[in-house]
């Protein structure tokens, strides 16, 4: 049994087109999540997948069409390459970031650099580890116009925008990452680091004085995730009428969790270390190196000031 919210998810339901079911209360997502009723999209062949679906994720960072790849964390734990893809990138995290990649970073922030600046500097931090060398400012800048929401694809020329700048940092991956590597998880990277962080970044810098969990749970840079159902369930009692099985798609408020609860495994997954996001280490400690970094330039300058 769950402690039942004042709500019930919202569902989004039209025949023979789409089923979607938007859940943002933070004790319905964990027991959906946990149910074993539902798993991550690619559990089941991409073709079969409902069609707004495949029509939406090929324009994204998530999924390559051209090459039937999904990101890892849209894998199934039952599907063989996930725990070695798993395992790569959380080799490639571990190698961390230097004192030198704080203070550019800091440099940036405190003289207002634009947010493609911004952007590509952090690509080089999160992202230099799979390529040993500069990704170009032409990947990083087709990375910002990967589609974000469900309602920009509706737009033709974000849409095919979207298409082709995906395809174009697959290339570049693909020509140039060893052969066993999973492009599609390092490509991801790359469009997430571009759209998430400068916000991100920013924020840090408008709240200096905030605890770090505070300010990402308030702020969670990922706002939701999707599940697919793989059995018929109301989740006790949860849904006024049962999923279908492979065709109804759950999409997990985990932004709005994570405001709600200040909890940061609501940041960085769904509300308990299972499958946390393999960055989530990295961001936090990079993201507080950088708080001092830029409180200490605060301090210096108001002394210098004083003189």
């Amino acid at each position: 049994m769950f402690i039942k919210s004042l709500f019930k998810p919202l569902r989004i339901r039209i025949p023979f087109l789409l089923d979607v079911i938007i859940v943002s209360d933070p004790v319905q997502i964990r027991l959906i999540e946990t149910s074993g009723d539902v798993d991550r999209l690619h559990s089941y062949d991409t073709a079969s997948l409902p069609w707004w679906v495949k029509f939406y994720f090929s324009a994204t960072k998530f999924h390559d069409r051209q090459r039937d790849l999904w990101f890892c964390p849209f894998e199934s734990t039952a599907d063989p390459s996930y725990y070695p893809r798993r395992a790569y990138l959380e080799e490639k995290v571990a190698l961390s970031y230097s004192r030198e990649d704080v203070q550019k970073i800091a440099e940036l922030l405190r003289r207002n650099a634009s947010d493609e600046v911004l952007a590509h500097e952090m690509v080089q931090v999160v992202n230099r580890r799979f390529f040993d060398t500069e990704i170009p400012s032409e990947i990083t800048h087709a990375a910002k116009d990967t589609v974000q929401k469900f309602t920009e694809a509706l737009l033709p020329w974000k849409y095919i925008r979207g298409q082709k700048a995906q395809q174009k940092i697959m290339a570049y991956c693909e020509h140039s990452l060893p052969q066993d590597v999973h492009i599609l998880d390092v490509g991801h990277n790359i469009g997430e680091v571009v759209q998430a962080t400068a916000g991100a970044l920013r924020r840090l810098k408008d709240n200096l004085d905030e605890p770090i969990e505070q300010t990402f749970t308030t702020h969670a840079p990922t706002p939701q995730v999707p599940r697919i159902a793989i059995k018929s369930s109301t989740f006790d009692g949860m849904l006024r009428s049962p999923t279908t099985p492979r065709k109804t798609v759950l999409l997990f408020m985990i932004g709005k969790a994570a405001a709600t609860t200040h909890d940061i495994a609501f940041t960085f997954g769904t509300g308990s270390s299972e499958r946390e996001c393999v960055f989530k280490d990295f961001f936090l400690q990079f993201m507080s190196d950088l708080q001092q970094e830029l409180k200490h330039g605060a301090s210096e300058g108001q002394t210098v000031g004083r003189g």
